[in-house]
């Protein structure tokens, strides 16, 4: 199965979606924030990243904006948010993002 990066800053979402990945039978590492996410996703080579859009250390746009042009956005990318506009979503998909929740 996958190997599947959830990045979000509330513990609530990061224990579910790991919960229902990992049941499914994927290997699941989880982040609170873009720091972590950033050494996981060199460290464990993710088949998928959920990223939350919303974080306090760094917003998960510039977060793959940093990926995209550092050349390091390998894998798809699925941004995550509850607040976000149709503008976010649109520069999300520009940049790179597969797709956007």
């Amino acid at each position: 199965m996958a190997t599947i990066l959830v990045v979000d800053d509330e513990l609530g979402i990061r224990a579910l979606l790991s919960e229902i990945l990992s049941d499914e039978g994927h290997n699941v590492e989880v982040a609170e924030n873009a720091a972590k996410a950033r050494i996981l996703r060199e460290q464990c080579k993710p088949d998928l990243v959920l990223l939350d859009i919303w974080m306090p250390d760094t917003d998960g746009v510039s977060l793959l904006k940093e990926w995209a042009s550092a050349g390091v956005l390998t894998m798809p990318v699925i941004m995550m948010s509850g607040h976000a506009t149709i503008d976010t979503a649109v520069e999300a998909t520009r940049i790179g993002a597969f797709s956007f929740l």
